[in-house]
């Protein structure tokens, strides 16, 4: 059985049953448990809370119009909750408005835990380091609802879906932000309903709860959308092998075809890898090849940046004035171009020693700048 089709499960969960006898058919019971509550929530209950609503549904719009987030464009589904500041419904982005689900066991908890939310972190700033500033955290796009209802991806309440929030997606060039910084709620919104560019790439990642979802009806809605690469991701938390999925849009037809898979593959025309973390238990290495033809992820980076400028500041502090620009400056410009190496500051006390000869030494045995990859070698 391959990767995917082990992924690929059949739901876990029995279909809906009929309201119990003797039980008030009313949408405003109150929910068995709340985010935090370690009162557990069995399906069969939360399939009954589901089939009141809907025998009530003005009654429980009438209450959703009442909150303070209430959106009159989001077709609300009666098959979640939506409260003051929290709901189960991962595509509802609202600000204040905290994301649960309910987990194997039935208890309200936070979908995106420090794991599966660190890692799209890392690959959010990975992927900026590479591709700029274009790329965005769980953008909400907006999409015309005839391709949900020819998709039967329908609300409990058999209205078309008009929302998914992928957890990244790379955006056309035009989209670039002119400084790194995080997105704004308004510049995370796409509106490819009223003509917004369609993404280069969606990424998602994987987790217990949405793994069915990520390989079947997001991988038919993104299709129909026109994104022409969608890129899956296992973290290795659950399977303990970290793995990539690419799937790219079949010519001109609206359908997908895998065209890779494994810990490396070639997205956006540049070379992605994930690898496992060097400490066992972390979060793995998500990295992308740079136009220098280095790996480059994000805290890799950071080192690389925090080695780079201890060693050119004790350069600005011994080095005679009429040569300390241009070393200073030479010096932090070869080393963004070929990575900080793991002797530089043994380079930078022969400097200080023959600062004349500074270039020499760059290209000296033992002083040649590494590559900045932190992580074994990969074959390709």
């Amino acid at each position: 059985m391959s990767k995917a089709q082990a992924l690929i499960r059949e739901p876990r969960e029995p279909s809906a049953p009929a309201i119990p006898r003797n039980s008030p058919p009313h949408w405003s019971l109150a929910p068995a448990a709340l985010p935090g509550a370690q009162a557990a929530v069995p399906y069969p209950a939360r399939a009954w809370r589901t089939q009141a609503r809907l025998q009530v549904l003005p009654a429980w719009r009438a209450h959703l119009q009442r909150l303070a987030h209430y959106d009159p464009e989001f077709h609300y589904d009666p098959g979640h909750e939506y409260e003051e500041d929290w709901t189960t419904d991962a595509d509802y982005q609202q600000g204040g408005v905290r994301l649960y689900r309910y987990g194997e066991e039935g208890l309200l908890i936070m979908p995106h835990g420090s794991f599966h939310s660190r890692l799209i972190d890392l690959m959010l700033r990975t992927l900026c380091l590479v591709l700029g500033h274009r790329v965005c955290r769980e953008p909400d796009l907006h999409h015309p609802d005839w391709v949900s209802a020819e998709l039967g991806q329908l609300t409990a309440s058999e209205e078309a879906r008009t929302r998914r929030v992928p957890d990244l997606a790379v955006m056309p060039e035009s989209w670039t932000l002119p400084e790194a910084r995080e997105r704004t709620v308004a510049e995370r919104i796409i509106r490819l309903d009223r003509g917004d560019p369609v993404p280069e790439l969606v990424v998602e990642v994987v987790s217990r709860s949405n793994d069915n979802k990520d390989f079947h009806d997001n991988l038919k809605l993104y299709a129909a959308l026109g994104i022409v690469e969608y890129m899956v991701v296992d973290s290795g938390e659950f399977s303990n092998i970290p793995c990539l999925w690419l799937y790219r849009l079949d010519g001109g037809k609206n359908t997908y075809r895998l065209v890779d898979q494994g810990t490396a593959l070639t997205a956006c025309g540049t070379r992605m890898r994930i690898i496992d973390a060097p400490v066992a238990g972390n979060v793995p290495v998500f990295q992308c090849r740079d136009a220098n033809g280095h790996w480059q992820d994000h805290e890799g980076h950071q080192a690389q940046e925090e080695r780079m400028a201890t060693v050119l500041g004790m350069l600005e502090l011994l080095l005679p004035q009429d040569l300390r620009r241009d070393v200073v400056d030479g010096l932090g410009a070869h080393w963004e171009q070929t990575g900080v190496p793991a002797d530089a500051k043994e380079i930078a006390a022969a400097i200080v020693r023959e600062p004349q000869a500074w270039r020499s030494l760059l290209v000296a045995p033992g002083g040649e700048a590494a590559n900045a990859d932190r992580s074994p070698p990969l074959r390709d």
